[in-house]
């Protein structure tokens, strides 16, 4: 079976839904006949009953798109409830993708000059639902293979994303490993056919694992682009951190410094946290700070 939806034009019409209960931007075409949703995408939210039909089709402009199966989806718009069976693809240009087996039976209008649609509530009242330009396209970041860290160590992982090929991407680390002091900097990252590497840091005294496909950051464009000092060289001799177990073990301590109880003064955490134990010197940032390691500082 191919199915063929409409191509993506420059100015496509988003709008924010939550899928699942997880907030995204949504595409919604009505020149497409069914709906997809992109499998990485898939991954981070709660599903039940995937369905497994591979099965290749093909877009308007002739370019490839791989199904791997179909899911139903809980799409809400406000307090609406809405029902659709998604097609997963491995290469869709975005998180997903509404199509005409959403937006008819839903009595979906959209309306380009007015940059909105409706969409009737419960009682058939109208509501009508803005367009929204997206500042900021995420996209999860996910581990490649299964990785276990030794005690205060680092190594460099393979993540996994959504896109192709792309030039200044911001990863930014997924909160929840912090917490297990895990660490990540935030930097900037060239996709290639999908991959990237990321240096994971393990600052626990205990060996830590996470399972492939673990969400560990978010990759974004973002119309205004903050810079980070951290970036990815292609020699890794030139970046990876000082392997000692001093290090990082005074890393962790000065991450569990950072839980300060309410109501007591942090005034001076900045300083502390940017502080070299090796050779006195203070840095402006965190980032600079790791920069600083990363030269082997004795």
């Amino acid at each position: 079976m191919s199915v063929i939806p409409s191509t993506i034009t420059s100015f496509p019409v988003y709008i924010k839904i939550r899928v699942n209960d997880q907030p995204t931007e949504a595409i919604v075409d009505t020149g497409s006949a069914i709906s997809i949703i992109h499998s990485n995408f898939l991954k981070t939210i709660h599903h039940q009953n995937f369905l497994h039909q591979p099965q290749l089709c093909q877009t308007a402009n002739s370019t490839p798109l791989n199904i791997i199966g179909q899911i139903k989806l809980e799409i809400k718009i406000k307090s609406i409830k809405t029902y659709v069976t998604a097609y997963v693809a491995t290469n869709l240009i975005t998180s997903i993708l509404l199509g005409n087996d959403w937006i008819n039976p839903n009595h979906i209008h959209l309306y380009g000059d007015q940059t909105k649609l409706t969409i009737p509530d419960q009682r058939g009242q109208l509501i009508s639902i803005p367009y929204v330009e997206p500042t900021s396209i995420n996209y999860p970041a996910l581990l490649v293979h299964q990785v276990t860290l030794p005690p205060y160590s680092q190594k460099l992982v393979d993540i996994t994303c959504q896109i192709n090929v792309a030039n200044n991407l911001i990863f930014e680390p997924y909160e929840r490993h912090t917490s297990k002091f895990i660490l990540t900097p935030h930097t900037l990252l060239n996709i290639n056919k999908n991959q990237a590497k990321i240096l994971l840091i393990n600052a626990q005294d205990r060996y830590q694992t996470l399972s492939k496909n673990t969400r560990i950051g978010t990759l974004s464009r973002h119309s205004t682009c903050p810079i980070y000092a951290t970036t990815l060289p292609d020699n890794k001799h030139n970046f990876l951190l000082n392997e000692n177990h001093r290090s990082l073990s005074w890393q962790s301590q000065q991450l569990k410094s950072r839980a300060v109880p309410y109501g007591k003064n942090n005034s001076n955490q900045t300083k502390s946290n940017t502080y070299c134990h090796h050779c006195n010197e203070y840095f402006l940032s965190g980032n600079d700070l790791q920069k600083h390691l990363g030269e082997n500082c004795d």
